[in-house]
């Protein structure tokens, strides 16, 4: 996920988290790398389970008895 937000910023030329860490790590700076991947794994874990809510909400043949 990470390297496909560098790679749109990138073409693009658009600002974002992609762009700034691909700068953090050509400039060794660690702290806002760690922030960074910290960020995007924090996003991936809330979108998974907004994604598995809203799926028991929606089919209810998978809501546990």
């Amino acid at each position: 996920m990470l390297g496909g937000a560098i790679v749109v910023e990138m073409i693009f030329t658009l600002p974002g988290i992609g762009r700034m860490t691909l700068d953090a790590v050509l400039e060794r700076n660690y702290p806002v790398v760690q922030s960074t991947v910290l960020v995007i794994g924090a996003m991936f874990m809330l979108v998974n389970l907004a994604t598995d809510i809203l799926y028991g909400v929606i089919d209810p043949r998978v809501r546990r008895r």
